[in-house]
């Protein structure tokens, strides 16, 4: 019994050996913790710009008399990124599938079928493509008059001379935990940035 009892008593941890565990876990957390925030904040302050893009599309559209269009770039291998572009007066939009035949075809097909893009990449409001901060993602794009949201290649969300807008919601994630949702309003272009995946048709109800 009494070594039975000694047994026991050893295979237990010490005090010391407690704090020691204590100490590398408070240590750990110190190092990974403001790394993590770091990377929260800058997910959100890039969000926030994006929705800040939006309004100013909007009022370059309502100034120049041009339809602006936002950009968004949804490829795992060239990136996800956004920038913008313009046309004179109001431009039609293609649907969804010439816009993708479009896209798919050379210059020297372009010119052959006689299309002409009449969009333009727009330095004013951002010079050059922006990509999103590593470990943040375009997961989908939500439109009001389609019935699956695009989750791959290109989307496009127009700003009208009128004032009008598409109505849309951007869908970003960071794969792991974190959600966001940036919603479009139709008439006034305005952007609500949401900190979680909220469905287009529950926002509207």
């Amino acid at each position: 019994m009494p070594d039975a009892k000694r047994s026991i008593k050893n295979a237990g941890f010490t005090l010391i050996e407690i704090m020691i565990v204590i100490a590398i876990i408070a240590a750990v957390l110190a190092l990974g913790a403001p790394r993590m925030f770091s990377t929260s904040s800058s997910m959100r302050s890039a969000i926030r710009k994006m929705g800040v893009l939006t309004r100013e599309i909007r009022n370059v559209s309502r100034l120049t008399n041009t339809t602006g269009r936002l950009v968004i770039q949804m490829d795992d291998e060239k990136g996800h990124a956004y920038w913008v572009e313009t046309a004179p007066g109001t431009a039609l939009m293609m649907s969804e599938e010439q816009q993708k035949d479009f896209d798919s075809m050379t210059e020297l097909q372009k010119e052959e079928s006689g299309h002409k893009e009449k969009f333009q990449v727009d330095p004013r409001l951002v010079p050059s493509p922006i990509s999103l901060p590593r470990g943040l993602y375009f997961e989908s794009v939500e439109y009001a008059k389609l019935k699956e949201p695009l989750t791959k290649g290109k989307a496009y969300i127009h700003f009208f001379p009128q004032g009008l807008s598409e109505e849309v919601a951007i869908h970003l994630t960071d794969k792991k935990t974190l959600n966001w949702t940036i919603t479009v309003h139709p008439l006034t272009g305005r952007a609500e940035v949401l900190e979680r995946k909220v469905a287009l048709k529950d926002l509207r109800e």
